[in-house]
């Protein structure tokens, strides 16, 4: 069984995720980055962009974010993001109608989103 760190995805509202992840790749102010098991300690700033999750070499999961601070340590990943969007369980036309109502910082979010699916 392959080493694990623990993933903690975190809005305001909710927590979006929480489990055991090979590798968590996180869009940066400074570009992206992964995070490993036994990582180096590490307070990140994060932009919009899609945190993936990754289990057996591939891509399991993939959430939008809408900035935020990841905080990584040896053992875990905790992301605290403003806003974020499960991309696995997303619906266009949902997320079409959200943005169409919201406010322009919001739909740029919700059309990055979009983009994304």
């Amino acid at each position: 069984m392959a080493e694990t760190t623990q993933l903690e995805l975190v809005t305001p509202i909710r927590i979006m995720a929480q489990q055991a992840v090979e590798m968590v790749v996180a869009p940066g102010v400074e570009g992206l980055f992964g995070v490993l098991p036994r990582h180096a300690p590490l307070l990140a700033d994060l932009t919009r962009g899609v945190v993936e999750v990754h289990e057996n070499g591939k891509v399991t999961d993939r959430f939008m974010i809408d900035g935020g601070l990841a905080d990584v340590s040896g053992e875990s990943v905790t992301i605290l993001a403003e806003r974020a969007i499960h991309l696995g369980s997303a619906d266009a036309a949902q997320l079409k109608t959200q943005a169409a109502e919201a406010s322009d910082d919001e739909a740029a979010f919700l059309n990055a989103a979009i983009a994304a699916l």
